[in-house]
């Protein structure tokens, strides 16, 4: 058993109490009273209600919860420090930049087309030449050098007219090659529109602790968020209500009691206060997530705001 256990143990027995009176008064279940006396705080929900339920203890024995901290704070497990940090609400998307295909030059391979029946033009007209020079002294007085020069541009022309043809050939080639490479990727375009689409999906909006007033209302920014589905979980006795900022009530949980769990919708609504008379006994959720009460009070009211001052 710890200290603080028995020091409260002993104070409550002075006052002739029993657990099942202090659980009256605390509204706390009999079990985590027994577990404080006994010094099992990790049979407690956690550290903040640990710290609740020991001040709850202690001013129903008529204590001062500051002077008890102060004097057993040591042997309580210390809540974690209130987190404010939130992603960006808005995170923008780098530009995509589309790779273009490219476009295969035709220019050079004309070019070289075209020189080369240049240099085959060249030769043959060469050759022509020499044939002409060399005829009158090599040939036979029985030959005739007409004929022979006939037979000679016959076949240079049918050499230049095969070389014309094996060129288009290769234009015509190189032609459908170019085309074939030029057919869009639509699969490309495709993934990058799904990565877009999944990059614009909403990210969820955590509920951002602002600030607390007059001592016990505290304010959370939940500005951007969609959905606004409050959830509060009893486990033990507590009043509830819930009100715009007008003051109207906007559902009634008077028949709400321990072990209930309320989910209630009010995404059509800009603000939300949640009213909570004993706040270790009700667990909220704001859209599924948990929320940890800001400060160490039995009462307290949540509000949820979508566009805080």
């Amino acid at each position: 058993m710890s200290e603080l256990g028995q020091f409260l143990k002993t104070k409550r027995e002075e006052q002739e109490l029993s657990i099942e009176q202090l659980q009256e008064i605390t509204k706390i279940q009999k079990r985590y009273l027994t577990a404080i006396e006994e010094g099992r705080y990790d049979s407690l929900p956690g550290a903040f209600y640990t710290r609740a339920f020991v001040k709850s203890y202690a001013e129903a024995l008529g204590l001062h919860p500051d002077d008890v901290f102060e004097s057993f704070g040591n042997e309580l497990p210390q809540p974690k420090q209130q987190t404010t940090d939130l992603p960006s609400r808005a995170e923008k998307a780098n530009p995509k930049v589309q790779k273009k295909k490219r476009r295969k030059s035709t220019f050079l391979p004309a070019l070289m087309g075209v020189l080369f029946l240049v240099v085959v033009a060249a030769g043959v007209y060469l050759v022509v030449q020499d044939t002409n020079q060399e005829s009158p002294e090599g040939s036979s007085p029985d030959e005739d050098p007409s004929i022979e020069l006939d037979a000679n541009e016959q076949t240079n022309s049918n050499e230049e007219e095969q070389t014309d043809e094996d060129s288009q050939n290769n234009a015509d080639g190189e032609q459908q090659e170019d085309s074939s490479t030029e057919e869009p990727d639509t699969s490309a375009n495709e993934s990058d529109s799904e990565k877009d689409s999944e990059e614009k999906t909403e990210q969820p909006v955590e509920p951002e602790f602002v600030s607390t007033e007059d001592g016990n209302r505290s304010t959370y920014d939940v500005a951007g968020a969609k959905e606004m589905v409050i959830e509060l979980e009893l486990t033990g006795d507590a009043y509830l209500d819930v009100k715009d900022e007008n003051g109207s009530k906007l559902e009634d949980l008077n028949g709400v009691e321990a072990g209930d769990t309320v989910e209630m919708d009010f995404s059509n609504q800009e603000y939300v206060k949640v009213n909570v008379g004993s706040t270790p006994n009700v667990t909220i959720r704001f859209n599924g997530q948990e929320i940890e009460y800001p400060i160490d009070n039995v009462h307290q009211h949540i509000i949820f705001d979508k566009q805080p001052e």
